[in-house]
């Protein structure tokens, strides 16, 4: 699946069918979607100037956002700023992209000390840490029980092959029990290449938004690929998953 590096919005499956949303006139609706948009295009963080928004969109529509509710209105007019409510829970906010930003730079780094530790380090050592990790945390790096019908198993083996200390030892941390099955998972569910470290990373980010403690990570990272592929995907493009090396 190729990455599309266009700016993009969310909105709930059932939104045209919400109560303050349905009795609204299309102009209404289409107006209220264009200030999600126009908000994350400029970084407002669901903030418009009166004047940008009178001279984009039609009072009579954004009247009709205002007046959508007694009390908790799809938009609030406050002073002279339209403010959309809730914006933060559906749209990518300043303080989200700059995680984001912080997300993919750590990972990019991590990726580069993992490399130079690799190469540093002779095949034999590497094979022996690694066996040593992997009998001192559990980790289990071979695909020899996945199932047969997996697309990508030889390639997560190969790749795991390279694994090192840092990698197995944030896989630890994690909860990862088996990386090269998450591995597995999470490639033939994004479409694309995952590396260890990525499949790392994107499997906390996955846990993160679980919404109780999860005690097996594996089994929560294969029952979310099945169920809600597309979360998963969405994580994997949010993260840029595939520009992090193993």
């Amino acid at each position: 699946m190729p990455r599309d590096k266009r700016l993009y919005m969310t909105f709930p499956i059932d939104f045209p069918q919400h109560p303050k949303v349905k009795p609204l006139s299309d102009t209404a609706k289409w107006t209220f979607v264009e200030m999600n948009g126009y908000s994350r295009q400029h970084g407002l963080d669901g903030n418009i100037p009166a004047a940008a928004a009178h001279a984009t969109w039609k009072r009579t529509a954004l009247a009709a956002l205002v007046a959508s509710h007694p009390v908790k209105p799809l938009v609030m007019l406050v002073d002279d700023m339209y403010v959309i409510r809730d914006y933060a829970e559906h749209q990518l906010t300043l303080a989200d992209i700059a995680d984001l930003h912080e997300k993919r730079a750590r990972a990019g780094a991590m990726g580069g000390k993992a490399k130079a530790s690799a190469r540093a380090k002779p095949k034999q050592n590497v094979a022996e840490s690694e066996s040593r990790s992997e009998s001192e945390s559990g980790i289990q790096t071979d695909v020899t029980e996945l199932p047969e019908s997996s697309q990508v198993s030889d390639g997560a083996n190969s790749r795991l092959d390279a694994v090192n200390d840092v990698v197995q030892q944030r896989a630890r941390r994690a909860g990862i029990g088996n990386l090269a099955a998450v591995c597995d998972a999470l490639a033939v569910t994004t479409g694309e290449p995952v590396s260890p470290l990525g499949a790392v990373l994107l499997a906390e980010a996955i846990v993160s938004k679980a919404k109780r403690v999860v005690n097996n990570v594996d089994a929560y990272i294969a029952t979310t690929c099945r169920r809600t592929p597309a979360e998963v995907q969405q994580a994997y493009f949010d993260l840029d998953i595939g520009a992090v090396a193993s």
